[in-house]
């Protein structure tokens, strides 16, 4: 999924990190210069999207979550 309107390499980390903590979450990873999550999960993925756009949201709420 594409992190849109990602700027900064620390809302990127915080991001990273929380998103890893998720127990649905078996991986994850920011790429920040392509502003890209990748993910590797288990369970409804529409509920794990409004689970992540959340994060993000209290993370910056400039950044919206899109799905790739």
């Amino acid at each position: 999924m594409y992190l849109e309107g990602l700027c900064c390499p620390n809302c990127a980390a915080e991001i990273d990190e929380k998103v890893k903590r998720l127990p649905e979450v078996k991986r994850a990873s920011v790429d920040f210069p392509n502003t890209r999550l990748t993910l590797e999960f288990e369970g409804d993925e529409g509920v794990l999207l409004e689970t992540i756009a959340g994060i993000v949201r209290n993370v910056d709420e400039d950044i919206t979550v899109k799905a790739s």
